[in-house]
């Protein structure tokens, strides 16, 4: 009787110390800890904001025809067409039990109808102050950093992003959707989807078992989640998924090569979507062929390039094929981009508050960091939006990286004998704009910065930072990489001088658009591994000099041509010496190859080389962790389709937010290329009025750094209070 008394007591004491256990997990905590127990959270508010005027109709006689209409409720886009833009904003309500971040964190999105690009991306958005219904192209917040990229296959039921870093608190949360194209829109069910398959975040405190990867699990439909870029786990899905459904991950090629998701059947294309009232983004109208004129490849702004032939329209043809070019040179075949975005560092404080100057306060700054790889992607997790000013200017973080938005910059009066800084004055009087970045070149033994150059950069009116563009004319890359005395004299000395005359921060690259000077046998020293090495040398041997205010860039060509050879991804020197990784990207305005709006430009594709995705596709796959620069682009001015210049400048303004991980963009102006081009901005009035507007825009206005400010200066925004005066100027066109 006794140990059976004492039996049901301690039976009695289990169930309750059970029930005691029960009822802590049902309120989160266990042992005063968070339970495993995962949370879903569906988006508070959400909008699609897109801008599809197409812009042979917007004329300078319908000042704003590309008005910003709001997407249907029940779905939201991303991507371009017709030189406009679709972009999503998502705002999430988070409450964290017990204040505790969770383990992991992931946003879904689920497919609408149609095919999705071929990339999405997902930004942080500093500011959660919006409201859905005021939204507009005109008012919507500015970008921080990219969260991720996802890679889909075309018809995936879903896709989703690892936001376990941005999650750290409790509040509120923005993010961005963009997809980098010129001639898709990716569609996504919204909060008010008939499907009843909102964004929603998972949260887990517990990573749980990690499953075998060896079957393939689809979704009902044969349809697969798009994976994002992280590594393969164990993750909760949203609501609106079966619990079967398992996520499939592609594994990248370590040499850079591009990669995506793949079924090993290819599911069959759904048909089109039924036509929406007032939504044309469901079943949007082929664009306008345009008539083959043969033109040549973007040559390199200061070295020739190869010439590729040019396309009959903007549609790839049905069967692709290498016509060569007038000079012989390897040739493709235009198609549209595919798909691309960009990425920014830091976020506001916690607080939200301002400082006095009314900008963000000091820690909202991404903390400094010793680490040469140091971007925009590792910067700190935004803090959740409280109250505070609507729109305060980004400033530039860790590297030079804005914190938001992106900077703006010029390589004025190229290929000419006119004194570099007075080109400068003359380009900001022309654009009525000061630059936030002053792209200069060097060869050889010269020294730099120059005195005028240190003059550019610390005018007070105007504070700049300066790219500075060397190129070694003495020594092959693996002379350079093996200790050439001439070179090791010159870096030396070079290393002295910037210790001695300029201790600010500036953007530093070596021998920008390498591909042009690879040659492949090994005897010759200019391989695309001697270029790596005599990269890494140079970079390694300054900042062992002392020079830690420099900033590394690898610049290369994107001429598709070389971007597909087999040695292409050997030049990439290393995480470790390269900060920002930078293209130059040219556009013409006669019809063929590289014809088109901004984001054809940005993300040109080919069809002679189908596998190749588009720089800025390739790069964010390549390079997830890196800012990347766009450090010359212009557009090739036709006396034969004048319009065209205004028409692509106002694509620009469209289109940026398309590739948030652009953080700078480098005109590059000349009136006269290599190949007798003109990239003047002024070429026609309305094309000098449309760049005008475009240097007007909240994603261009990022503050300076603060060491070109003195002690009792007000902080100066890159954009000026007041315009200079414009200067009387004669286009060239007439």
């Amino acid at each position: 009787m006794g140990r059976s008394s004492h039996g049901r007591r301690s039976a009695r004491v289990a169930l309750l110390a059970a029930a005691a256990v029960t009822a802590a997990t049902a309120i989160g905590l266990v042992g005063g800890r968070v339970s495993d127990r995962p949370r879903i959270v569906p988006v508070a508010e959400d909008v699609a904001v897109r801008d599809f005027a197409p812009a042979s109709l917007d004329t300078p006689e319908s000042p704003s025809p590309a008005v910003a209409r709001t997407e249907s409720v029940d779905l939201l886009a991303a991507g371009g067409w017709a030189g406009g833009a679709a972009v999503s904003y998502l705002k999430f309500r988070v409450d964290l039990p017990a204040g505790a971040p969770p383990v992991h964190a992931e946003l879904w999105l689920a497919r609408h109808s149609g095919r999705l690009p071929g990339i999405v991306e997902l930004s942080v958005v500093p500011w959660a102050d919006w409201q859905a219904g005021q939204v507009t192209a005109g008012s919507a917040p500015r970008l921080g950093q990219v969260v991720g990229s996802v890679f889909p296959t075309g018809f995936e039921t879903a896709v989703h992003f690892d936001v376990t870093r941005v999650l750290r608190d409790s509040g509120e949360y923005a993010f961005a959707v963009t997809a980098p194209t010129s001639d898709a829109i990716g569609l996504f069910d919204a909060q008010e989807s008939r499907a009843k398959r909102p964004p929603t975040l998972t949260l887990q405190w517990n990573t749980g078992p990690r499953p075998s990867a060896s079957p393939l699990n689809r979704l009902p439909g044969s349809m697969i989640v798009a994976p994002p870029s992280t590594a393969l786990r164990y993750l909760q899905l949203p609501g609106w998924l079966p619990e079967e459904a398992a996520p499939y991950w592609a594994r990248s090629t370590d040499d850079g090569a591009y990669a995506t998701a793949s079924a090993t059947e290819e599911p069959s294309p759904p048909p089109p979507p039924s036509p929406t009232p007032g939504d044309p983004v469901a079943t949007p109208a082929p664009s306008p062929s345009d008539s083959a004129v043969p033109s040549s490849e973007p040559s390199s702004s200061s070295e020739p390039s190869p010439t590729d032939s040019p396309s009959p329209s903007l549609s790839p043809p049905a069967s692709p094929s290498d016509r060569p070019s007038p000079s012989g040179s390897p040739s493709a075949s235009a198609s549209p981009s595919a798909s691309v975005s960009p990425s920014a560092s830091g976020s506001p404080s916690a607080s939200g508050s301002p400082s006095a100057s009314g900008m963000p306060s000091a820690s909202a700054s991404p903390s400094a960091s010793a680490s040469p790889s140091a971007s925009a992607s590792q910067g700190p997790s935004p803090s959740p939006s409280s109250s505070g000013p609507s729109e305060p200017d980004c400033r530039l973080g860790d590297r030079g990286v804005p914190e938001c938005g992106v900077l703006w910059g010029v390589a004025p009066g190229a290929h000419t004998s006119v004194n570099r800084a007075s080109a400068l004055r003359t380009f900001e009087n022309l654009t009525q704009r000061p630059q936030a970045v002053y792209h200069a070149y060097h060869r050889g033994d010269q020294m730099f910065p120059t005195a005028e150059e240190i003059g550019v950069a610390r005018d007070p009116r105007s504070p700049r930072m300066l790219m500075l563009n060397w190129k070694p004319l003495k020594a092959t890359w693996r002379e350079i990489a093996n200790g050439d005395p001439w070179a090791d004299d010159y870096l030396d000395r070079l290393a002295a001088h910037i210790k001695a005359t300029y201790p600010e921060q500036f953007f530093f690259t070596m021998h920008h658009e390498p591909e042009d000077d690879v040659r492949t046998n090994p005897l010759l020293g200019m391989t695309a591994r001697d270029y790596a090495a005599a990269f890494r040398y140079v970079v390694q041997r300054l900042r062992a000099d002392g020079v830690t205010n420099l900033i590394s860039v690898v610049c290369f060509m994107a001429y598709i041509p070389w971007n597909t050879k087999s040695w292409f991804p050997d030049l990439y020197p290393g995480d470790d010496v390269v900060d920002w990784v930078a293209w130059d990207a040219y556009a013409y305005s006669d019809p063929g190859y590289g014809y088109g709006d901004f984001a054809e430009m940005m993300n040109r594709r080919s069809s002679g080389h189908p596998d190749w995705p588009g720089f800025y596709t390739w790069a964010a796959k390549r390079f997830p962790k890196k800012p990347l620069m766009v450090a010359e682009w212009g557009l090739w001015y036709s006396a034969f389709n004048r319009g065209h210049q205004a028409d692509f400048f106002r694509s620009v303004g469209r289109q940026i937010d398309l590739f948030p991980r652009v953080k700078a963009l480098i005109y590059f102006e000349t009136p006269s290329n290599q190949a007798g081009r003109d990239s003047r901005v002024h070429a026609t009035a309305d094309g000098l009025a449309a760049y005008r507007d475009l240097g007007k825009l909240p994603v261009f206005r990022v503050e300076p750094p603060p060491e070109v400010r003195s002690a009792d200066q007000r902080p100066k925004a890159l954009s000026p209070p007041s315009p200079p005066s414009p200067t009387a100027v004669r286009t060239p066109g007439g």
